[in-house]
């Protein structure tokens, strides 16, 4: 195990990596919302992750997405991300041999590596985002702000 930065022990990542298949029309499914600059909120979320994890004894840069097909879209948005108000679709295929990609946790959940903390890989998947889409199963929840 890699030390943190704080002097802990972080967690390899690869010990969380699923042996799934990548399916041909396979689209990752991004929270969205009104935020600051999204390459800034990317990168925050990718040094989240480097805190905590190492990948092939290096550093960690990535940010959580769920995959889905056309068939699984709508169960992941009703199921996983209700919470949400918004939501970025980006096709696999958009971003296939320029990012990534890696089936990790638990099923839905993937992780989009990026090869740095000031990588021009934020900006790639931000280009692939496509438009910003309103999640028809959203519900607000009791005491909760809208995300």
């Amino acid at each position: 195990m890699a030390a943190s930065k704080d002097g802990g022990v972080k967690e390899r990542l690869e010990d969380f990596v699923r042996p799934d298949e990548i399916a041909d029309d396979l689209v990752l499914l991004l929270r969205g919302g009104v935020h600051e600059d999204d390459v800034v909120r990317l990168q925050r979320q990718a040094r989240d992750l480097d805190r905590r994890f190492s990948w092939r004894g290096g550093s960690c840069y990535g940010v959580s997405v769920f995959a889905a097909t056309p068939e699984t879209e709508s169960l992941i948005l009703a199921t996983r991300m209700d919470a949400r108000r918004r939501y970025y679709r980006i096709a696999y295929r958009d971003i296939a041999g320029r990012l990534l990609v890696v089936p990790t946790f638990r099923r839905p959940h993937w992780t989009v590596m990026f090869d740095g903390p000031d990588s021009p890989d934020y900006r790639r998947f931000v280009d692939a985002y496509g438009q910003l889409r309103d999640n028809p199963f959203w519900t607000r929840k009791p005491g909760r702000k809208p995300r």
